[in-house]
C-alpha cells in the first residue's frame, strides 16, 4: 500500500512518518511546503533501508498542482494544516489545503483518507463538570465562536465528512488533544498565558488532555492502518495531569514562574465583562476569551482513550517520562543564547 502523508514537515509531521514506516508502512510520499529536510530523510532510510522513501515540495493551496502528488496512492494521512497567524491564514491552510487535496484525492480514487482533526471541533460548552468527553460528543455545526484555530478546524472536518458521504472513500478521523514534546511550545493555552511578567495559571484543576508527539503518531499510524472505515479516535495519553500539575512541574524543572491562579468563576466572570467592553469600545480591546471560550476550554471534564486501545494502540512512552522529555528539551539554551 502507498501511503502519502501530508504535513510532514511540520511538527507531528516527521514522527508520524516513522510511525508509519515502523507499523509495516513499505512505500511512503512525504509533503512537504518547503525544502526537504535531508537529515530526517537520511535517517528513516537509514533505519528502514527497505522502504521506498519519496518527498515531494507542494504547495497545498495550488490546486492544479496537486494531482502528481496523489497519482498512485492508495491511503493519504492528512496532517497538514495552520496553527499559527492571522484568521484568513488559519483558514487558507486548513480548509482551503484540505478541499483542494479532496478535490484530487477523488480524482485519482483514493480508497483511503485518514484526517488529522482536533478537540477543539467538539461542543463542550454545555457538558456537565465532569463529564467523559468520548468520540460520542457532539460537534460544533460551525465553531466560529471558538475562535480562529477552532472555526478552522471545524469547518475542514465538516467539509472532510461532505466530501466523504459524497464520493464515499473509506474515511478515518482522529481529534489529538494537546500535542507536545520537544521543539513544541511550552503551554497549551488550556493551562494559561503569560501576560505583564505574571503566568496567570486559567485551567487549575481541570485535566491537561496531553498526546506525546510519539505516542500520537503512533495512534495515527494504528488507526491508519487498521481500524474500520468510518472510524473516529480521540487521542489522548494514559495519567493525565492536571493543568495546574504540569505548571509546578514545569516550575520545578524548567524554570520559576510568578503565577497567578485565576479560578474558573473568576475567569468565567472577567471573560463576560471584556466582552461587553470590547462590544462597548468597538473592537478596541478585542475579546481573546469569550464566555463561550471559557466553559468550552476550561471547564473540567475526563477524557478516554479506549477506542484507540480496542484497534492495538498502547501508550509507548509513560506520561510522566514524556514530561521528562519535554521539560529536559524545554531546559536547554535557545541558539545563539
Amino acid at each position: 500500500m502507498k501511503v502519502l502523508l501530508t504535513g510532514a514537515g511540520g511538527f507531528l509531521g516527521p514522527h508520524v512518518a516513522e510511525s508509519l514506516l515502523a507499523h509495516g508502512v513499505t512505500d511512503l510520499r512525504s509533503q512537504y511546503r518547503l525544502a526537504v529536510p535531508q537529515r530526517g530523510l537520511a535517517s528513516l532510510r537509514q533505519h528502514f533501508p527497505a522502504a521506498q522513501l519519496e518527498s515531494v515540495t507542494a504547495n497545498l493551496l495550488a490546486r492544479n498542482a496537486l494531482q502528481g502528488l496523489v497519482d498512485g496512492v492508495d491511503c493519504i494521512v492528512h496532517a497538514a494544516a495552520g496553527t499559527k497567524g492571522a484568521a484568513a491564514d488559519m483558514f487558507l491552510n486548513t480548509v482551503v489545503v484540505t478541499r483542494n487535496l479532496l478535490d484530487a484525492a477523488v480524482a485519482a480514487r483514493v480508497r483511503r483518507i485518514v484526517l488529522i482533526s482536533s478537540f477543539s471541533v467538539y461542543r463542550t460548552e454545555s457538558l456537565a463538570r465532569g463529564t467523559v468527553l468520548t468520540e460520542s460528543a457532539p460537534v460544533e455545526p460551525v465553531g466560529v465562536a471558538k475562535g480562529p484555530y477552532g472555526y478552522s478546524k471545524t469547518r475542514q472536518e465538516h467539509l472532510f465528512r461532505e466530501y466523504q458521504q459524497r464520493y464515499g472513500f473509506e474515511s478515518v478521523i482522529l481529534r489529538p488533544g494537546v500535542i507536545y514534546g520537544p521543539a513544541g511550545g511550552a503551554f497549551s493555552p488550556r493551562v494559561g498565558i503569560s501576560a505583564l511578567g505574571w503566568f496567570f495559571n486559567l485551567g487549575g484543576g481541570a485535566r491537561l488532555p496531553l498526546t506525546y508527539v510519539e505516542n500520537c503518531a503512533d495512534a495515527i499510524a494504528r488507526a491508519a492502518l487498521h481500524s474500520q472505515p468510518g472510524s473516529v479516535f480521540n487521542v489522548v495519553d494514559d495519567d493525565l495531569p492536571t493543568c495546574s500539575d504540569y505548571l509546578r512541574r514545569y516550575r520545578r524543572e524548567v524554570r520559576k514562574l510568578r503565577v497567578f491562579r485565576l479560578p474558573y468563576w473568576a475567569f468565567l466572570l472577567a471573560a463576560r465583562s471584556l466582552t461587553r467592553y470590547s462590544a462597548r469600545s468597538n473592537g478596541q480591546l478585542p475579546a481573546a476569551f469569550t464566555a463561550y471560550i471559557v466553559r468550552s476550554m476550561y471547564r473540567p471534564l475526563r477524557y478516554d482513550n479506549t477506542a484507540l486501545k480496542l484497534i492495538g494502540w498502547t501508550q509507548r512512552i509513560p506520561t510522566q517520562n514524556a514530561m521528562g522529555l519535554t521539560f529536559e528539551h524545554l531546559r536547554r539554551p535557545s541558539p545563539g543564547t
